[in-house]
C-alpha cells in the first residue's frame, strides 16, 4: 500500500501541473467583450458603424483616442482591453486543452490507483475487524453497531495497520509506538493518528447524543412514556 500511495502522489503532483481551468473567467471575458462592442457601437456614427463592422475591423494606432470625441474614446479603449482579456483567457484554456492532450494517460492512472488503495483499506478494515487486536481495541474501542459507525471503525483500524505494517511497528499494546524521527514516517504517523483521533471525536459524540435521550425519556411524564400502549381492559378486549 506504501508503494501505491507514492504512486498517487506521484501522479497527483503531475497533475497538479496542468494550466488552470479558467473556461468560467472566458466565458464572462466573452460576454463583457459582447457589451463593450455593443457600447462602441451606440458612440460610433451610423455610417461608421456600416462600413466597419463589429470591433475586429477597428484601428488600434496609439493616436487614435486623441483623433475622436471623447466617449468613442472611452468606449474603443474598453472594447480593445475586452478584447486582449478574452484573447489572453482563450490562449489560456488552448494551452490548458494541449497539456491535457499530451497528458490524457495520467487521469485513469490516477483514478486506478485511487480505486485500488480504497479497496484495499475496506478489505484490511474488515480483516481487523474479524481479528480484533488488542492495540486497535485500545485505540478504537469496540467496533460500532451501526453500519456508518462500523465504517469508520474499520478505515480508522486501516490506517493503524497500514502504519504498523510499513515501519514494522510490533508493539502489541501502542498502535502506533513510539514518536519516529524520520519526516516522512512523521507524516504518515500523524494521518493515522488523525484518523483515531477523529474517530474517538465521532464516538463521544455518538455516547453524548444516547445519554441526552436516554435522559429525555427518564424525564417524560409517565403518562407521555406509555401512551399508544394498550391497557389491560382493551388488551381483554
Amino acid at each position: 500500500m506504501r508503494e501505491l500511495r507514492a504512486e498517487r502522489d506521484r501522479l497527483r503532483q503531475h497533475l497538479d501541473q496542468a494550466p488552470g481551468d479558467r473556461r468560467r473567467e472566458l466565458a464572462r471575458a466573452t460576454s463583457h467583450r459582447q457589451h463593450a462592442e455593443e457600447a462602441l457601437a451606440t458612440q460610433q456614427e451610423p455610417s461608421e458603424r456600416q462600413s466597419s463592422g463589429m470591433l475586429r475591423w477597428l484601428r488600434r494606432s496609439h493616436d487614435q483616442p486623441a483623433q475622436v470625441p471623447g466617449r468613442l474614446a472611452v468606449a474603443t479603449q474598453q472594447a480593445n482591453r475586452a478584447h486582449d482579456r478574452e484573447r489572453e483567457l482563450r490562449q489560456h484554456q488552448q494551452r490548458r486543452d494541449g497539456w491535457l492532450e499530451a497528458n490524457a494517460h495520467l487521469g485513469p492512472q490516477y483514478r486506478q490507483v485511487v480505486r485500488t488503495l480504497a479497496w484495499q483499506r475496506r478489505a484490511a478494515g474488515v480483516a481487523i475487524e474479524q481479528e480484533r487486536p488488542s492495540y486497535v481495541l485500545a485505540s478504537l474501542g469496540p467496533v460500532p453497531e451501526s453500519t456508518r459507525g462500523r465504517r469508520a471503525w474499520r478505515q480508522a483500524a486501516a490506517e493503524i495497520e497500514h502504519y504498523r505494517h510499513t515501519y514494522g511497528i510490533n508493539d502489541p499494546d501502542w498502535a502506533l509506538g513510539p514518536e519516529p524521527h524520520n519526516r516522512v514516517q512523521r507524516a504518515d504517523r500523524q494521518r493515522a493518528r488523525t484518523a483515531i483521533d477523529r474517530l474517538q471525536a465521532k464516538q463521544r459524540a455518538t455516547d453524548r447524543t444516547h445519554d441526552r435521550q436516554l435522559t429525555s425519556d427518564h424525564h417524560q411524564p409517565r403518562h407521555h412514556r406509555q401512551r399508544g400502549r394498550s391497557g389491560p381492559e382493551r388488551a381483554a378486549g
